[in-house]
């Protein structure tokens, strides 16, 4: 991070939401023999994982599958690897009935690049999701490796839980088997015959599902390790007059929604951070360590324990949000007049143009967009217009496109620029303000300002946000994985300081990769699983030197599928558009040229629109 007092950093567009993160755990048994199963009875709940390639697989999103097939794996489990053949088989044999093979994989001591060599040594090409903090394993009451467990996508719940079949053993193995479980039950569920039997014993690893210790006592303290966790990490926005949906003011409310906080976690739509941890580190990374989310389900699994002591969440509530909080700008723009947002209904962008106050050239340490009611502003792009008389070094940035110069989206975190970048305001510059609203069910009101913040003297690189872009856009109906590509260049040598993907509700993943001119390739940010809810700006713990040539190609994908629920229409051939009902694609970055001595002109970083064939 970058000191505030000597800096001049990009308002940056981060999102600082985050929820709680809890998750109720029953008690765990050695052997799915020792009683019967709790989780079958009902239906399994929702989940979301990034598998070992960093693929995001949703359960909930499988129903054009008539089951999907979980199968409990782990590095080094002999009964696994020797299962594999026979996993293969069964997913061929059933594809064309669209059945759903994955394996989960939730052993603690197993990263990914680990999986990734399991996977390449005994030709695991299924998916393997990793639940690395156990979280689906727990909910499932899963204790041991090659378990299968077969979900019915109608219902959600497991008709078949138990062995593969029984050819492995403990030591002992047989040429083949004399029972075949989960093939017989795949057969019988999918002609509509009884699953029978249902619930077989399991031979597989143990798998040890981690527990935190408590710091003092039997039991964990609410007091000393739960509510600092939430106030670090939650209450900053679940709080009265902040963007949460609820407040945590105490223990007995955030007792109350443990239920909603479950859910959410399982599905990792909570807490709002969507980088894949394998690739990049940033700054701004509101996720939640393991250790904590541990502690938060130990504590849950105890029942949500009050204990003694005052609570700390009702006697240090968070200080109310400050109106500047970078201080009193040096100047105020706001929009010429209040919006009225109605109840209901999808909004097309409104734009308003303001004259800058500024009446000479100057640099900025800061532009920071304040919103005017941030429950209805889904997001505000500006952009300057040069006068006249000095057009020709004014960014096109085709209206948002290929740059802006500041912005707004919830939950974001106004800090400067960069230490000694800045951004040219020249004198009788126009502010061109792009708004975006959702309706919150009531009418609003919304006036929206900037904060303008002046550098004293000139910094020696100017901040720039430009783009990787793709305007042609034809998605057809119904694809669940439709592939774009954009490049961006660098001319000069540069330090990348931010980089935020931009796509609306179709947009289902995308990646940053760093091409160098040696050829060498290197993954900035990878983003599994797009939510165009959180349009975050991922800022690198450190500057990153990109060499002059240095490709920035960013590939993305949409889902016009209906197993997409934030489709608005899986029948419509979608294009390039400004409306959330249309598509965009486009992959933002913060940049600033490292200042060359004696070096010829160059011209500025180049965007270009690609073609798959031309991105590689």
């Amino acid at each position: 991070m970058h000191s505030k007092k000597t800096s001049c950093w990009k308002t940056t567009l981060s999102l600082g939401l985050l929820v709680f993160l809890a998750v109720s755990v029953s008690a765990r048994t050695e052997s799915t023999k020792d009683k019967p199963d709790k989780a079958s009875a009902s239906a399994v709940d929702n989940f979301r994982l990034l598998d070992h390639e960093g693929k995001s697989h949703e359960l909930y999103l499988q129903t054009q599958a008539p089951v999907v097939v979980l199968v409990v794996a782990g590095n080094g489990c002999p009964i696994v690897r020797q299962s594999i053949s026979t996993l293969k088989a069964l997913r061929d044999r059933f594809a064309d009935q669209k059945v759903v093979f994955w394996l989960l994989n939730p052993n603690s001591q197993d990263d990914q690049a680990s999986i990734v060599e399991e996977a390449r040594e005994f030709g695991i090409d299924l998916p393997v999701l990793m639940d690395k903090t156990q979280i689906v394993a727990r909910s499932l009451n899963a204790t041991r490796t090659a378990e299968a467990i077969a979900i019915n996508t109608k219902d959600w719940k497991i008709f078949y839980r138990g062995a593969i079949d029984d050819r492995l053993g403990y030591g002992t193995q047989k040429v083949k088997p004399p029972k075949t479980f989960l093939s017989d039950a795949l057969e019988n569920f999918l002609t509509a015959k009884k699953v029978s039997p249902s619930h077989t014993p399991v031979k597989g690893c143990a798998i040890s599902l981690v527990s935190v210790t408590p710091r003092d006592g039997k039991t964990i303290s609410y007091a000393k390790e739960i509510a600092p966790i939430l106030q670090e990490h939650c209450v900053v926005c679940h709080s009265h007059g902040n963007i949460g949906p609820f407040a945590m003011p105490s223990y007995e409310k955030v007792k109350g929604w443990s239920s909603t906080i479950r859910e959410v976690l399982l599905e990792q739509r909570m807490p709002p951070w969507h980088a894949d941890p394998h690739h990049g580190a940033f700054a701004n990374d509101r996720s939640l360590s393991p250790e904590d989310i541990q502690r938060l389900l130990t504590w849950i699994d105890q029942g949500k324990p009050r204990g003694n002591g005052e609570d700390p969440l009702a006697a240090q509530p968070p200080k109310p949000a400050e109106e500047w909080p970078l201080g009193k700008p040096d100047y105020i723009v706001a929009i010429p007049r209040e919006m009225d947002i109605p109840a209901t209904g999808v909004f097309p962008y409104r734009y308003a143009l303001v004259d800058s106050p500024v009446r000479e050239d100057v640099w900025l340490r800061a532009a920071v967009v304040k919103a005017g009611n941030r429950k209805v502003l889904h997001h505000c792009l500006v952009f300057v217009k040069y006068p006249k008389d000095s057009e020709h070094p004014q960014p096109d940035n085709k209206g948002g496109i290929d740059g802006f110069f500041t912005g707004f989206v919830p939950g974001m975190e106004p800090v400067t620029f960069p230490e000694g970048t800045g951004k040219f305001l020249p004198k009788g510059a126009k502010f061109i303000f792009q708004l975006h609203y959702s309706a919150t069910g009531k009418q609003e009101k919304d006036r929206t300002e900037i904060g303008l913040y002046l550098c004293k003297t000139k910094p020696p690189m100017e901040y720039q946000t430009r783009a990787a872009a793709r305007t042609r856009l034809d998605i057809p109906p119904g694809d669940p994985d439709y592939e774009v590509y954009g490049r961006f260049t660098f001319q000069r040598d540069s330090l990348l300081y931010e980089m935020s993907p931009h796509m609306h509700f179709r947009g289902s993943r995308v990646k940053y990769e760093a091409i160098y001119p040696d050829g060498k390739r290197e993954v900035l940010l990878a983003v599994p699983h797009y939510d165009f809810n959180w349009q975050t700006m991922y800022r690198l713990a450190k500057p990153k030197r990109m060499p002059a040539g240095t490709k920035l190609i960013c590939t993305g994908a949409f889902d016009n599928s209906p197993q997409n629920p934030a489709n608005p229409d899986p029948t419509k051939l979608v294009h390039f558009g400004e409306q959330t009902f249309d598509e965009m694609f486009i992959g933002y970055v913060n940049y600033a040229e490292i200042p060359q001595t004696n070096a010829a002109p160059a011209p500025s970083a180049a965007n270009d629109t690609t073609t798959k064939q031309a991105a590689k």
